[in-house]
């Protein structure tokens, strides 16, 4: 497949109708358990009403698709223009429940407003962090973003946080198993829709022998409402010094990790690292900046990039913006009819893995893909090698900022944070060292 392909055209060559569709859907099959699941956690974690939990949720389904669609549109200074798929991120799980604790979600969503401008203001420097960051460096974060998934990938394979004694069980192995296996077989069929369709395959195939083995709660699909429209601004605003530096610095995290996908996805769409211009990437960050913003303000909680879509995308071979576009259309109806978007959410949790870890292997491929095409040498791969020990390192120990200064906590807790500063500092003293 010739690599001068311009981003906004499949890797599929003119794809049909059908073949976007089913690209769509299954993109917004494979994000939205993620998706829910983040404003699910912190309503949980605050002790809301069910009546709020609900509201909550839908909010965020339905700013997840307006800023799908800035991001995939590129309106003036928003947007990329690549198929990046937008959800809340979970980095912000625990700012948002000690601040929901403090004073409500109104502080959740008045925080989430304030302090989204700080990755506007980052916006405009990606012309600096760009040549900062060549392929070594996105390399690395990209292979961070992988691996940051693989920990909730594996507890989802094992049968999920509710599985008790299950966990791990041969029934909840060979589901996810059978998912893993069924979608790269699908993957590999002649047929093309079908490989289109990958994805879809898998979860269908898993969730058919799940049900063969009594897995799945259906419960709350009869409950959840046929029609319910979303309240934007519905929990008003609330404001507090005490919250700034945790939202801020956790908005440069989601800075660099919408930095790696944006190059990410450029490469899976057949562009050269080289080719990805500023342009593109300071109007991805202000549109991750914007969809923030929109949160904040409409009632929910924030949101980045889905670096696992950008996998579904390099598995289907149809990275059309037009995709995105569909996504965005799906996630806006589903925010209206609850019983629709309840579900896909009744997926039963070893499904869920084995598809995250098929997308975890892919994202891990372009990851190294992107890092050897630079052609490193023995220093720069000392220098990647060192930064993925620390990324991942930090990641498998959260401990190291237990004596941390407040401020400070939440960079050392971030494995991409961490592991893209290393990358950064060491290619740097490289270059200085031979100049």
């Amino acid at each position: 497949m010739p690599t001068s392909l311009r981003p906004t055209i499949s890797r599929v060559l003119s794809p049909s109708s059908l073949t976007l569709g089913v690209a769509a859907l299954q993109q917004t099959m494979a994000m939205f358990a993620g998706l829910v699941m983040v404003p699910l956690i912190i309503a949980r974690g605050i002790g809301v009403s069910a009546e709020d939990s609900t509201r909550l949720v839908g909010i965020a389904i339905l700013v997840s698709g307006l800023t799908t669609f800035l991001q995939v549109s590129r309106w003036g200074v928003l947007g990329s223009g690549y198929l990046l798929v937008m959800g809340s991120s979970s980095l912000f799980i625990a700012p948002s429940i000690m601040a929901g604790k403090a004073g409500g979600l109104a502080l959740v969503c008045g925080m989430t407003l304030a302090m989204a401008p700080v990755e506007a203001l980052l916006s405009p420097a990606a012309r600096v962090l760009k040549r900062l960051a060549p392929p070594l460096v996105i390399g690395v974060i990209v292979i961070l973003l992988a691996c940051s998934i693989v920990p909730v990938s594996i507890q989802q394979f094992m049968g999920g946080f509710n599985a008790g004694d299950d966990l791990a069980s041969w029934r909840m192995l060979a589901v996810g198993s059978f998912t893993v296996v069924c979608t790269f077989l699908a993957n590999a069929c002649p047929w093309g829709i079908v490989r289109v369709g990958s994805v879809i395959v898998g979860l269908l195939a898993g969730s058919a022998l799940a049900a063969l083995f009594g897995m799945g709660d259906v419960s709350h699909l009869r409950e959840a409402a046929w029609l319910a429209l979303p309240q934007p601004g519905w929990t008003g605003l609330a404001f507090s010094l005490d919250f700034a530096l945790p939202f801020a610095i956790l908005y440069v995290i989601s800075a660099i990790e919408t930095f790696g996908d944006i190059h990410a996805i450029a490469v899976v769409s057949g562009e050269k690292m080289s080719a990805v211009e500023n342009r593109r990437l300071s109007g991805g960050l202000m549109a991750d900046a914007v969809g923030s913003a929109l949160a904040g303000l409409f009632g929910t909680v924030a949101n980045t990039s889905f670096s696992g879509n950008i996998a579904i995308a390099e598995l289907s071979g149809v990275t059309s913006r037009k995709v995105g576009v569909i996504v965005a259309a799906l996630l806006i109806v589903l925010s209206f009819f609850p019983k629709l978007a309840a579900a896909l959410t009744i997926m039963p949790a070893p499904v869920l893995g084995g598809s995250m870890l098929v997308a975890v292997a892919i994202l891990l491929s372009v990851g190294l893909r992107i890092l050897f095409s630079g052609q490193p040498s023995h220093g720069e791969l000392m220098v990647a090698g060192m930064a993925l020990a620390i990324g991942l390192g930090v990641q498998s120990s959260p401990a190291i900022a237990t004596h941390a200064p407040a401020w400070l906590a939440p960079l050392l807790r971030s494995s991409i944070c961490m592991g893209t500063l290393v990358a950064i500092v060491g290619n740097t003293c490289r270059r200085w060292s031979k100049a």
